[in-house]
């Protein structure tokens, strides 16, 4: 059986920083597998490491800022191979796609070191247009978290399908 972890990662209270937590409430609207679960982690940082390894594919989703056009969604898979030969002063510039403080890198890096690291990670980002106190996101940001659900809800669908976590 696979067990599954969809992780909204962001503060809802900073405009686009919420684009984690907001697909997390629109996938709480679904019916889903038992084995899936769907949390809002908000700014959890490394704390997340030991329970990473209760699931065997994990989904992150967060807001991002690569410099693309804004509510544009972006996929990275990383398998734990990767960060078994992942090297602490090369994470950075690795798979960067976190614009928080403990990059997901870290966190990555820490479940490593102590066992709990998945042997599948995607991670679900969109390109933000603000970081900004406020409850709302940007209209770019707002009509991509449909997008990001049905990619989301492809991923687990193949994961409980095939064991395989890619699409």
């Amino acid at each position: 059986m696979t067990r599954i972890l969809v992780a909204g990662v962001g503060n809802k209270y900073m405009g686009d920083d919420g684009f984690g937590p907001r697909v997390i409430e629109t996938l709480m609207m679904r019916d889903l597998p038992e084995d899936v679960e769907v949390r809002d982690v908000g700014l959890c940082g490394v704390t997340l490491a030991p329970d990473l390894g209760d699931y065997e594919f994990v989904v992150f989703v967060d807001a991002v800022k690569k410099g693309g056009r804004p509510g544009t969604i972006y996929r990275r898979e990383i398998d734990a191979r990767e960060v078994e030969k992942l090297k602490p002063e090369d994470a950075r510039s690795s798979f960067p796609i976190s614009i928080h403080e403990t990059k997901l890198e870290d966190l990555l890096l820490v479940a490593k070191a102590i066992g709990t690291l998945p042997p599948m990670v995607v991670v679900v980002g969109c390109e933000v247009v603000k970081i900004v106190p406020s409850d709302a996101l940007s209209q770019e940001v707002e009509a991509a978290v449909h997008m990001a659900v049905e990619l989301i809800l492809k991923e687990v669908t193949a994961a409980l399908q095939t064991g395989v976590a890619r699409v």
